[in-house]
């Protein structure tokens, strides 16, 4: 079975990443399976510049060409994002960072535009299991990396989950999809750089005299 990552990321899809225009088309088709008449008009953007720059991206493999359709005497491509056209994965994080920073920004207001929509649909909270959730950690390198592997593992786990959806799904003609989201984030906060010029992070315990002070200010 193709590896849904692969182990390097094809220099030439990350230079043509760098257009803005082509980092929409490419996270409106992980959840669509569209043709550039329909991504212009989702986008608001000129037929012809989303044509262009859709056959690059087809051309460099981030597309999978779905279907096509006659439409007006003319032929009609309809694509979907690959897996190998996942962006954030490791291998990102070896790129150029003028490169790495735009596609993060990019990567991050489309996912906080898919939050937001489901937040006003009412789907956000609209399953019990839901996951939402974010939280502060205090690591050294060690957890750091560990908490990275397990992030990794976990994608590895849903992507796996994810493909025996599409078997169960086509054999079920696609009845009951759940569109999903998964959404990922480990990093430094700005903190960390305040840390460097203030000193190591050091938590600290209170001394059983203190305790008894702070109890007894409270009675």
């Amino acid at each position: 079975m193709k590896e849904p990552f692969p182990d390097a990321i094809d220099q030439r899809l990350v230079r043509s990443l760098a257009h803005p225009l082509r980092i929409q088309i490419l996270e409106l088709l992980t959840d669509h399976v569209a043709s550039p008449n329909f991504i212009a008009n989702e986008l608001e953007a000129g037929l012809s510049d989303v044509a262009y720059h859709t056959r690059a991206l087809d051309r460099y493999g981030a597309l999978e060409l779905v279907d096509t359709a006659q439409r007006r005497g003319a032929t009609e491509h309809f694509y979907k994002a690959t897996p190998g056209a996942f962006v954030g994965g490791p291998p990102w994080r070896k790129v150029p960072r003028s490169i790495r920073g735009g596609v993060s920004a990019a990567t991050l207001q489309t996912f906080l535009d898919k939050a937001i929509a489901a937040l006003e649909a009412g789907t956000l909270d609209g399953r019990e299991d839901t996951v939402f959730r974010w939280m502060p950690l205090h690591l050294d390198e060690e957890g750091w990396s560990e908490v990275v592997a397990i992030m990794e593992e976990g994608t590895k786990l849903m992507l796996a989950a994810h493909v025996r959806s599409q078997d169960r799904l086509r054999e079920g003609g696609g009845e009951g999809t759940v569109s999903t989201v998964v959404g990922q984030a480990a990093f430094e906060t700005a903190r960390s750089l305040e840390a460097d010029q203030t000193g190591p992070f050091t938590p600290t315990r209170s001394s059983p005299a203190a305790s008894r002070r702070c109890r007894g200010r409270r009675g």
